[in-house]
């Protein structure tokens, strides 16, 4: 395979990534020797993923693709993997999701093969039970299986160096557009720019809609680029919404492409305003609608679980003997003192800037992590199911809830006791009164600060 072509070939659909171009088409697709493995890392929306799609796209090499985001356990990803380069359902099933047991029967099938193998990765950072053995292992596939006829692409968001601890495997980095590299890319994928008013009788030269469409995407860089944050997915989704809005004066004919300080008067109001951002937030309460609307499909013991680590996060830990204490028959009612002013009058006391400050930030900093001891305190507390024989039931469920991403676990910066693992709820109050609603448990009695929800 010509690597020149190739590398031709991306650079005419991939703008701005001439360097990476090169070092794959070196790398991975030359006739005399393949590099067993290669990292591709960088930020999002940097056309990794984009890349590699072109080169199996002109090399119509034998790959395997797997996106490790849809893949929640190592299990389905070794699957997957085996099903899609040509394994049997039955053999990949029962010999395949260990990860030796995955070397050995991968070996025996690459070694029927007479072409060379591709195993992509994507994203495979996002893998819950990554770590540093599976991540060598995967790293070292060639190596592991014995064969020399496959070669692992790993895509990642964040440098492998935590992963990796080795220089040995070549590393191609994909860094984030800068502004002109962005305005540059616009330029090679301008949209149709066919400007025919609705008469029909009237055409325009090319640099003239080509000069429209630059002077639009540099206007709507200066109102959105920073928003953005140099993501250009996000810009030209911008871009592409806003662009008939533009344009719509010169197809009806009112005003000449030439004549851009007009356009610009006429669409200013329009692009300037918060219209873009209010959508997104339409798009934001749809989907918690959805979500509130879901069937919670959990068992009791997980749904008492789930509200208990939403109290934990939420509420002080030096309140939880006064709102989980079995002595006390419920909250207690804090009165406001009033306070008797110099003509004799009453009035409220008034809080302190200060504490106004700290009721408000513990809200809007969101969840805060807890104990694993706490979790199962409030959990006997506020459950029914408080027989020990489910003792274990609990640890299980407690796994489950972290599996599906209900319950993350949190790395302090400080160090705290090596046996004490810290977690934090991963829900919004909205789904977490549903699954209180289900259990016939009020959830504001059991909050601290309910007024400042």
């Amino acid at each position: 395979m010509n690597t020149e072509n190739l590398n031709d070939y991306l650079n005419q659909r991939v703008y701005c990534r001439e360097t990476q171009s090169k070092l794959l088409s070196t790398l991975l697709f030359q006739k005399v020797a393949k590099s067993p493995c290669v990292i591709l890392y960088g930020p999002k929306s940097t056309a990794k993923t984009v890349m590699l799609r072109h080169c199996f796209s002109y090399t119509r090499c034998k790959h395997a693709w797997i996106d490790t985001q849809e893949c929640f356990t190592l299990e389905l990803l070794l699957y997957r993997t085996l099903i899609q380069l040509g394994v049997e359902q039955n053999l990949a099933q029962k010999k395949g999701t260990h990860i030796n047991s995955f070397c050995n029967v991968l070996s025996a099938h690459l070694s029927t093969l007479n072409e060379h193998t591709y195993i992509v990765l994507d994203r495979l950072d996002e893998l819950p039970e990554l770590n540093q053995h599976i991540f060598k292992v995967l790293v070292g596939l060639s190596e592991f299986s014995g064969q020399n006829n496959v070669s692992v692409i790993i895509v990642m968001n964040k440098h492998p160096n935590r992963l990796l601890g080795t220089a040995s495997v070549p590393v191609v980095h994909f860094p984030q557009y800068t502004k002109d590299e962005i305005l540059d890319i616009c330029q090679h994928t301008a949209p149709s720019l066919d400007f025919v008013d609705r008469t029909g009788e009237q055409e325009f030269e090319d640099e003239i809609e080509l000069s429209v469409w630059m002077q639009y995407c540099a206007f709507l860089w200066d109102v959105f680029g920073a928003q953005c944050l140099n993501d250009y997915v996000a810009f030209r989704e911008i871009l592409d919404y806003h662009w008939p809005k533009f344009v719509s004066p010169i197809v009806e004919g009112d005003v000449h492409p030439a004549d851009y300080a007009q356009l610009h008067k006429l669409a200013k109001d329009s692009l300037v305003s918060d219209e873009t951002i209010t959508r997104r937030l339409h798009l934001v309460h749809s989907n918690q609608n959805q979500l509130s609307q879901i069937d919670l499909n959990l068992s009791c013991v997980a749904k008492f679980l789930l509200i208990s680590a939403f109290l934990a996060s939420y509420n002080p830990s030096h309140l939880d003997s006064q709102l989980f204490s079995k002595r006390s028959s419920g909250r207690k009612i804090r009165h406001r003192k009033t306070r008797v002013h110099g003509d004799g009058s009453f009035g409220k006391s008034e809080k302190s800037a200060s504490a106004r400050n700290a009721s408000l930030s513990r809200l809007a900093l969101g969840p805060k992590p807890f104990d694993l001891e706490r979790l199962i305190a409030i959990y006997y507390a506020i459950s029914e199911y408080q027989d020990m024989n489910l003792f274990a039931e609990v640890f299980t469920q407690v796994s489950n809830l972290c599996t599906l991403k209900m319950i993350v676990p949190t790395k302090d910066r400080c160090i705290r006791t090596l046996d004490a693992p810290r977690f934090k709820v991963n829900i919004p109050k909205e789904y977490a009164e549903a699954i209180a609603l289900s259990l016939s448990l009020d959830l504001n009695n059991y909050l601290a600060n309910n007024d400042s929800w």
